[in-house]
């Protein structure tokens, strides 16, 4: 009888679902490169359960920060745009 470590063991429904969840979530928010991640780690599913589990993670780990530097780069735009706004209606604000 042997006994498996539990920590190498991956319940294959719930990575496949993971997996699965990236690739889509990936391509609906436009990054490319977690989806490419998620297909990976579908495609190495039956063969090295492991690696497709490590290649979900980095997948869903670079959609995080992707998603991140989008949100950054959002609220930095609007508050320039809001600043520039406000720079060029501050004249008429004022009655200058």
């Amino acid at each position: 009888m042997s006994v498996q470590d539990p920590e190498h063991t991956v319940d294959r429904g719930s990575l496949q679902t993971s997996a699965i969840m990236l690739i889509v979530v990936g391509f609906l928010c436009g990054a490319m490169i977690p989806s490419v991640f998620g297909i990976i780690a579908l495609v190495q599913l039956d063969s090295d359960s492991r690696s497709a589990r490590q290649m979900t993670k980095i997948g869903w780990l670079i959609f995080w920060v992707l998603l991140g530097i989008g949100v950054l780069f959002i609220v930095g735009w609007l508050l320039v745009s809001l600043l520039m706004f406000g720079a060029v209606a501050l004249p008429f604000v004022v009655g200058a």
